[in-house]
């Protein structure tokens, strides 16, 4: 309890009461903007959820943003180029009959999976979430999709109530009649094994596992990039206001004198360029012009695009500035940036590899596949059966290409270390082997292998070996 004659102390709080219910953050505490109703929330969602109206003002204002806001577009277009632009998406498949399927549904006419993944990125960035209606051949198991804008989407209903659950969209009813139109949402069918349903739900943004909808990217620096846009905005209209020269005109001695002044000259107005204007002693002559503020507005701005883009995930110079730091600050922020952007990718990546076993499970159903098909380990190459949903792995290009020659450069200059200390005696050879392959195991989390490890390997040989590892790692994981 506070004390009542202690005077309140007055500090900063991280939100407002208005944010707090905006962003559905009190989990029902507080009531909510339009009538106050104590204990509000969403219907069939967690006690946190994001309030639809908030969500629907988020996308609103994140698809305005990029399309007029230049620092929003290169946020989004920075994420969709590293995630699956240069050498773009591809997937990869261990059993020839899969691969036919795969191959028929990533080239698809109708579907152009492959060549819209700039595109499906981008909007799922902006929007939140993708939604896309399943369009299965009854016969054929042939899968084609049409995307679904979120804001017609009014409640995702989850099985026994479980957010991890998701069991079917809930649509708006545009034609006034009594039942909403609902979509199963594709899932794993506990007894067939298969994945169905008639529409694909992907929200990866979501804050915490109970929540069932998700936010756009976009969503937590759109007020800052907004404020952005103010400053450099009013730095812009006062440079211009600036550029206007007014003269001001000192007339010793009365009213009379000064009106005597201006009648003479014909008037108040300007003296034409390059023109000669002569006075006495009596009167004084001073250009008047309006200080910009340039230097406080780019200080104000640059303030305000550091938290943009820290909030964003990405470092300050690779949005603007980048002037004001060295190559030695632009290697250190690489490296949490990187980890940033690979989260989203891997996100983005998961969900086309769900689409696609989607497609492969279908065309199992319609028997143009067997349940089960053979697979080969290619470490062992050993052969054994999987089912056939489980052969595919759509892979994205790599967030940064130069990590794995980095990486082996240091590895070789530990091997070199590593046999300093072996000439010296300090350490015993078999001493070193173990340190070698416990730091090479630990740091890259793969295999070593003692033939890359000496210290004369070329370090292109490194670090192919190492992007091979880190490949087939990846796909084993999923």
């Amino acid at each position: 309890m506070k004390p009542w004659l202690i005077p309140v102390r007055r500090r900063a709080v991280e939100a407002t009461n208005a944010q707090i219910i905006a962003t559905g953050a009190a989990g029902g505490t507080y009531g909510d903007p339009v009538d106050d109703d104590r204990g509000w929330k969403p219907a069939g969602s967690g006690r946190r959820e994001v309030p639809p109206w908030t969500q629907e003002k988020s996308r609103i204002f994140s698809i305005a943003a990029y399309r007029s806001n230049p620092m929003a577009k290169a946020i989004v277009d920075t994420y969709t180029s590293f995630c699956v632009g240069d050498n773009g998406v591809s997937y990869q498949v261990t059993n020839p009959q899969v691969r036919k399927i795969v191959d028929e549904f990533w080239t698809d006419p109708r579907n152009q999976v492959g060549a819209s993944q700039e595109l499906g990125l981008r909007s799922m960035l902006l929007l939140g979430e993708t939604i896309r209606e399943l369009i299965v051949g009854q016969q054929s198991g042939v899968v084609r999709y049409a995307p679904i804008d979120p804001a017609i989407v009014d409640d995702v209903r989850c099985a026994g109530g479980n957010p991890m659950w998701p069991e079917a969209l809930v649509f708006r009813n545009a034609e006034g009649g009594s039942e909403p139109r609902e979509m199963r949402i594709a899932a794993v069918d506990d007894v067939t094994g298969l994945r169905d349903g008639q529409a694909f739900f992907w929200a990866p943004f979501r804050a915490v596992e109970t929540d069932v909808r998700s936010m756009p990217f976009l969503s937590s620096v759109a007020d800052w990039l907004d404020s952005y846009d103010t400053v450099l905005s009013n730095l812009i209209d006062r440079t211009a206001l600036a550029r206007y020269l007014v003269w001001d005109v000192t007339v010793e001695g009365s009213q009379d004198d000064v009106d005597n002044f201006v009648k003479a000259r014909g008037g108040t107005h300007v003296p034409r360029s390059g023109s000669v204007e002569v006075h006495n002693q009596a009167v004084k002559w001073e250009a008047k012009t309006a200080d910009s503020g340039a230097y406080e507005d780019s200080k104000a701005a640059s303030s305000v695009l550091t938290l943009v883009a820290g909030g964003a995930g990405l470092a300050k110079t690779w949005l603007a500035e980048p002037e004001d730091a060295n190559r030695a600050t632009s290697l250190t922020m690489a490296e949490p940036v990187r980890r940033r952007v690979q989260g989203v990718q891997r996100q983005w990546l998961a969900s086309q590899t769900e689409l696609v076993r989607f497609a492969v499970d279908r065309a199992v159903a319609a028997k143009r596949l067997p349940t089960m098909v053979e697979a080969t380990d290619e470490r062992t190459g050993k052969t054994y059966e999987i089912p056939a949903a489980q052969s595919v792995t759509v892979t994205g290009p790599e967030v940064a290409a130069a990590d794995a020659q980095i990486t082996a450069q240091v590895l070789l200059n530990l091997s070199t270390g590593l046999e300093k200390l072996v000439q010296i005696k300090a350490l015993t050879p078999d001493a070193a082997g173990v340190a070698a392959r416990k730091a090479w195991e630990d740091y890259m989390g793969i295999p070593y292998s003692s033939d890359l490890g000496k210290p004369d390997a070329n370090p292109d040989d490194v670090a192919t070996a190492v992007d091979d590892a880190d490949t087939k790692n990846k796909l084993r994981a999923v």
